[in-house]
């Protein structure tokens, strides 16, 4: 039988349908999280960078295999045991990640998935000629809101003060609270998305970026400029403040938050990939002088045949990866939690009689905010379904003010904020903070929470708080996180409140008395709340806290 007639079949026609299993794969898990996250983290200005971060990477890893393929070095050496280990790893990262709302691990299984492919595939040696690609996805993770709140407050407060300086030098009236910038009749307050960690986490890839397609050879030059990065971007964020400043300034409020605000964004990268490559012209100029090794083209030959590597996989193991994922994408869906809080609680404002015993409720006091989301969404900044803020006077004069704050479900960047994060962000300093517990629980038991005092907004103000995530009261962001991340493993969604009263005191001599103060009324307002409200604090007693 002659069987040159016969028509080749189609995978020997078409080899890219190799591919395609692993692609509906891959399609399956990440589609969903993309349109989660352009839809939510990604259409802030905090984490604007991700879908950028995302393209260039892709970009980069194509021109990267092809370049590896010009060079002939772009081999097939399957590594099965660390690339199904790879593998294995990032479809957990993403099960966990998924159902658990954790976009460190959702996102970032992207990584292990993809390096785990490469390995599978094409071996260790080929990856390790891709790795920045890789390396590059990670500045596209949205960060834990707990890590970004930590490190960005010290950043704005370094960018507000180092622009409030350079501004009075060049002769404005400018005046500086906190991360508050007065300047004429004009208030600027420097939001993380100015000059937070986000900003200088995008500045740092792009500087990244910038050192691996220059590709200097000599390492101690690119750890030089890697590190000169970090006051590259601090320098940047200090300019676009000065620029929004100076817009307001001249052109009003509407300017400064409107169209020039997004402007002001492109100032800060200009700014950042000018000084970028000021610096390193600069290195180039002293390598230049020291005789240093300059960099050497490399021998590129014609793409002929050399996709075969590429190309010729066998579709088994695509069809493995496709079921692994189908797996995990269905295990995702089985943990998510259900919510177990009330369908339709009480609203604060009705849960909370307006006088009891001695106290009574006064209007006009100003107190730091909680923020609610006009629409009735939510999001990391605005993550809560309800807010009540008052100010209680005692008969003795005494002035109370009261924050409470609810959140039916509590996922880990949608949760209840924390005062000493919150104060911070409204210009307040927080000059001490101390764990205490409160004798408000059920049958005098007592409640974690925290002692602070704040001074801001020309006042001293002590303050005593707690959180209550469930039946647990989490001290720290790390702990709200842990306790939500095991409830959801446990199939739980469970609610929030954050209970606050505080007091304006002159000194702090007087803060000792306000604490007191504060606890005897907290003590009375957990007895008069309607039960129908959400719980100020768990039904069971909670003696010790969650670390």
């Amino acid at each position: 039988m002659n069987t040159s007639s016969q028509p080749a079949p189609v995978l020997a026609r078409y080899p890219m349908l190799n591919w395609l299993p692993l692609a509906l794969g891959l399609g399956l898990l990440y589609l969903p999280s993309f349109y989660d996250l352009f839809h939510g983290a990604w259409s802030s200005d905090k984490n604007a960078h991700g879908p950028i971060v995302l393209v260039v990477s892709m970009f980069y890893l194509y021109m990267r295999i092809k370049q590896l393929m010009q060079q002939d070095l772009f081999a097939r050496a399957p590594a099965p045991a660390p690339g199904i280990a790879l593998l294995a790893l990032g479809l957990v990262m993403y099960a966990l990640g998924r159902s658990q709302s954790v976009l460190l691990l959702e996102v970032g299984s992207l990584v292990p998935v993809l390096s785990g492919v490469t390995v599978l595939f094409f071996g260790l040696r080929t990856w390790s000629r891709m790795w920045f690609a890789f390396f590059f996805m990670l500045f596209m993770i949205p960060l834990p809101a707990s890590v970004v709140d930590t490190l960005t407050l010290p950043l704005k407060i370094g960018v507000s003060y180092a622009a409030e300086h350079l501004l009075y030098w060049m002769g404005y009236p400018i005046a500086r609270s906190g991360v508050i910038l007065t300047m004429g009749p004009y208030q600027l307050l420097v939001a993380d998305a100015c000059a937070g960690l986000n900003s200088l986490f995008t500045l740092e890839a792009l500087g990244l970026l910038y050192m691996n397609l220059v590709r200097h050879p000599s390492l101690l030059r690119n750890l030089v400029l890697a590190t000169l990065i970090v006051p590259i971007s601090f320098a940047a964020n200090t300019i676009r403040i000065i620029v929004l400043a100076l817009i307001t300034y001249y052109m009003g409020d509407a300017a400064g938050q409107g169209f020039l605000h997004g402007f002001s964004g492109m100032v800060l990268f200009l700014s950042a990939l000018s000084l970028i490559i000021a610096v390193d012209s600069f290195l180039s100029w002293i390598v230049e002088r020291t005789g240093g090794p300059t960099r050497q083209p490399s021998v590129k030959r014609d793409l002929d045949g050399r996709w075969q590597p590429l190309l010729a996989v066998s579709v088994r193991p695509g069809l493995a990866i496709l079921a692994a994922t189908v797996i995990t994408f269905t295990a995702a869906q089985q943990l998510v939690p259900v919510i177990l809080a009330q369908s339709n609680p009480l609203p604060l404002a009705q849960s909370l009689p307006p006088s009891f015993g001695d106290w009574r409720e006064v209007q006009g006091v100003a107190q730091a905010e909680l923020a609610t989301a006009d629409d009735g969404g939510k999001s990391i900044d605005q993550p809560y379904d309800d807010v009540l803020m008052r100010t209680y006077v005692n008969s003795a004069g005494v002035q109370m003010m009261v924050a409470l704050a609810t959140s039916r479900e509590q996922r880990q960047d949608v949760k209840i904020h924390l005062p000493e994060v919150c104060y911070p962000a409204q210009g307040y300093k927080v000059l001490n903070m101390t764990p205490t517990t409160f004798a408000v629980g059920p049958g005098g038991s007592t409640v974690p929470g925290k002692h602070l005092l704040t001074e801001g907004q020309n006042r001293l103000e002590a303050v005593s708080y707690w959180v209550r995530i469930s039946d647990s009261y989490p001290q720290g962001g790390l702990a709200m996180r842990m306790k939500i991340f095991r409830d959801g493993l446990a199939g739980k969604l469970a609610d929030g409140i954050l209970v606050r009263a505080s007091m304006v005191v002159r000194n702090e001599s007087e803060a000792a008395q306000a604490y007191a103060t504060q606890q005897k009324f907290l003590a009375e307002m957990v007895r008069v709340v309607d039960a129908r409200a959400p719980a100020l604090v768990a039904a069971a007693p909670a003696t010790t806290s969650v670390h």
